[in-house]
């Protein structure tokens, strides 16, 4: 049976200076190893360390599935010289002419795949005996996730349309940018194919008793260092994660 181990920690940070866009990078090892999302450039040389040390170099991997095309989980394909990646074909065509207020589909997205051996999905697809894809549109509108399993039962790697943890209780993910009615429908896919849930912006967790949410590893922090001026004074501080936020929908994702 196919396993699944976190590459890169999901995280929801962001700080008045810019959008940090942690987003988990997980790692299928079937018949073919694949990352589901890749990061973005800011985690380039964090992606490579991370598979060194499990063992892998980046030859080795044989398939990137990408649950959407924002550049917090898609910057990084070209890294990967064997691999397959794996997108709907919807957020593709989509990605060549988003909406004004996704500020975080690139227009030029579907230029850095050129080049590259593409698998255009359009339903549920199954990739590999215990590897499946599924729709699951609103946060974008071709997002997909990943349904995989495992002897431990079946996983959604949900990317973005199971943002976080607090998604659960709020019917919806923390970010709208296609349609809130398919967004919520999501959610609800995504619980009915797995109570284990790897989410885009958070720590894997279980779903216990039907609205209580089990963790499955500890809560993780991350350190922030810097330079503060031209006479190298310098700072560096701890911060541990933040609470379940609520959600933000775009205008031109209301139903």
């Amino acid at each position: 049976m196919p396993e699944i181990r976190i590459v890169l920690s999901g995280y929801t940070f962001n700080s008045d200076q810019t959008g940090l866009g942690l987003s988990t990078v997980a790692l299928i090892q079937g018949d073919v190893l694949t990352l589901v999302d890749v990061a973005h450039f800011g985690r380039r040389v964090l992606l490579k360390s991370a598979l060194e040390e499990i063992g892998l170099g980046l030859e080795d991997i044989g398939r990137v599935i990408l649950t959407h095309a924002h550049w917090d989980h898609s910057q990084n394909t070209d890294l990967f010289p064997n691999a397959e990646i794996v997108i709907h074909s919807k957020e593709l065509e989509y990605s060549k002419n988003p909406r004004p207020s996704d500020h975080a589909t690139a227009r030029y997205f579907s230029q850095t795949l050129s080049g590259q051996k593409v698998l255009e999905v359009n339903a549920e697809t199954i990739l590999e005996p215990g590897v499946r894809i599924i729709e699951t549109p609103g946060h974008t509108r071709g997002h997909i996730s990943v349904v995989v399993d495992t002897n431990n039962g079946p996983v959604c790697i949900g990317g973005d349309a199971f943002s976080d943890a607090g998604a659960l209780y709020r019917g919806t993910p923390a970010l709208i940018f296609w349609s809130e009615s398919e967004a919520r429908q999501s959610i609800r896919n995504i619980v009915a194919e797995s109570a284990t849930i790897y989410p885009g912006h958070d720590r894997p967790f279980r779903i216990i008793n039907n609205d209580e949410i089990e963790y499955l590893v500890e809560a993780p922090s991350i350190k922030f260092t810097g330079i503060l001026d031209q006479m190298g004074s310098t700072f560096s501080v701890d911060v541990s994660l933040s609470p379940n936020r609520g959600t933000t929908v775009q205008p031109e994702a209301c139903d």
